[in-house]
């Protein structure tokens, strides 16, 4: 009986460290799945249904308020410190929002003065604006709506 609660209890522990410590998916969490996976297994097996639903729930029960409580003290250990960003995105910076005339732009429509292969500038409201296609290319003097803008990119289609 000891043999499948320690698989249980090393399963839990590895996918713990591939979530705590180690990056990516796979080398820590993979295996403590399955080694979880064995233990339930071997006490369905030898103790039937019952039992390992019992096992797994009790597992449940403890392992849950656990990780909450690791997930929140994480962000004060180094290791937390490393892969949780603390900064605020701030102008001071260099990091700016989309300038509200350009998000004005959406829907608008234009006549392109350069070719778009697939970048270039139009004219819209009388305002030159670089702009991008959705990979088409386009050639000079053609009407364009905007359908997008993120950040600066301003997203067209020819009409």
């Amino acid at each position: 009986m000891w043999v499948p609660t320690i698989l249980i209890a090393l399963g839990i522990l590895l996918v713990f460290i591939e979530i705590l410590i180690l990056p990516g998916f796979g080398a820590a969490g993979v295996p403590g799945i399955i080694i979880f996976c064995v233990g339930v297994g071997m006490i369905w097996t030898n103790e039937g249904v019952k039992t390992a639903l019992i096992f797994t729930s009790i597992a449940l029960i403890f392992v849950i308020p656990i990780a909450i409580i690791l997930l929140s003290l994480i962000r004060e250990t180094s290791i937390g410190k490393t892969f949780i960003l603390d900064a605020a995105e701030s102008s001071d910076k260099g990091y700016h929002a989309a300038p509200r005339e350009l998000t004005a732009l959406v829907g608008k429509s234009g006549k392109t003065i350069t070719p778009l292969r697939p970048a270039g500038v139009a004219l819209i409201n009388g305002q030159r604006v670089d702009i991008v296609t959705q990979g088409e290319f386009v050639e000079p003097e053609t009407e364009i709506e905007v359908i997008q803008v993120e950040g600066s990119r301003v997203v067209v289609r020819s009409l």
